[in-house]
């Protein structure tokens, strides 16, 4: 028989117990270890971003998918090289970042430009954070990165559509204000007296111009007497003939009289069936007429000169 107590034994027995029950702790921790790493590979091997772990002499120590893919790093092992060895053109900005990231400072941007070392530009929407060991210390800098050079160009050349489009916009608006300056000329034809002639259609638009044409022309010229010609207005209806008796009573208001001159026999006749009344406004049949009556209006007339007797040189 062993001369060992049975305390003895049965303390062994005890401690060897609770050894396995250690071991078994231990291996139950092991297995959820392992298999929260696999959730975490999993976690970043199919998140959107692009992922890169480094540690503390910024080398690698995971990266995803799509960190390969962004970056051209396919078919590249790069798991314990350095990031600079990496990305040799990172900028000397970027390298301050990843300092006080590594000091415990959480950094991020958007749409950040990279110059790469071929000359072309890259943008990066990026954060940068520590990552931390069991025992509180930082372990390293964990990445977390999107390119958006395809939709900073896209916005770009959007913006540039807008600013070409702006840029067209304003020309034709140039345009059209030059034609319809060239539609409504006011023509100073005497001392007081300035013709106003018309060509075309007569709408609400181009009523509003041809009444601040025709003011503009009264205060610029001091005129007395303005002849509105509507000889080139093929048609008067009931709307034009209304633009037009505004545009005189607003003419009135500044001192001057209007005569309306150029009515054809066509316009005439549809004025009368249409019911239009311009017993207010002084009419003459053509700009001929129109003329000698503001003339005769201002105690003006046109007379002919006699030419002069010239001497004879040959007596």
């Amino acid at each position: 028989m062993s001369n060992v107590p049975d305390a003895e034994i049965e303390r062994l027995r005890a401690r060897v117990a609770e050894l396995e029950r250690q071991m078994l702790r231990y291996e139950t921790m092991e297995r959820e270890l392992r298999a929260s790493e696999e959730r975490l590979r999993f976690f970043v091997e199919h998140t959107p971003a692009a992922i890169a772990m480094l540690d503390t002499d910024m080398r690698y120590i995971l990266a995803n998918k799509r960190w390969l893919q962004e970056y051209g790093l396919e078919g590249q092992d790069i798991i314990g090289r350095s990031h600079y060895d990496v990305f040799p053109d990172l900028p000397e900005r970027w390298k301050d970042i990843h300092r006080r990231a590594l000091a415990g400072s959480f950094e991020e941007a958007e749409d950040d430009p990279w110059p790469r070392a071929d000359g072309s530009m890259e943008w990066i929407s990026w954060k940068c954070y520590p990552w931390f060991k069991g025992d509180g210390a930082i372990g390293g800098i964990i990445f977390f990165t999107q390119v958006v050079t395809k939709r900073i160009r896209e916005r770009m050349e959007l913006e540039q559509s807008r600013e070409q489009l702006r840029k067209t916009v304003e020309e034709q608006e140039r345009l059209i204000q030059a034609i319809r300056e060239m539609s409504t000329p006011v023509v100073p034809i005497y001392d007081e007296i300035i013709v106003l002639p018309l060509v075309g259609s007569i709408d609400s638009r181009r009523s509003a111009q041809i009444m601040e044409a025709l003011l503009n022309g009264i205060q610029h010229y001091a005129a007395e007497i303005a002849i509105i010609d509507i000889t080139g207005v093929s048609v008067v209806d009931t709307s034009v003939a209304n633009h037009l008796i505004q545009t005189t009573r607003a003419a009135s208001l500044l001192g001057a009289h209007c005569v309306l001159v150029g009515i054809s026999a066509e316009v005439a006749q549809a004025m009368v069936h249409l019911g239009i009344d311009l017993s207010t406004v002084v009419t003459r049949s053509n700009l001929q007429a129109g003329i000698e009556y503001a003339l005769d209006r201002l105690g003006k007339q046109i007379t002919t000169r006699t030419p002069a007797t010239m001497p004879n040189l040959l007596v």
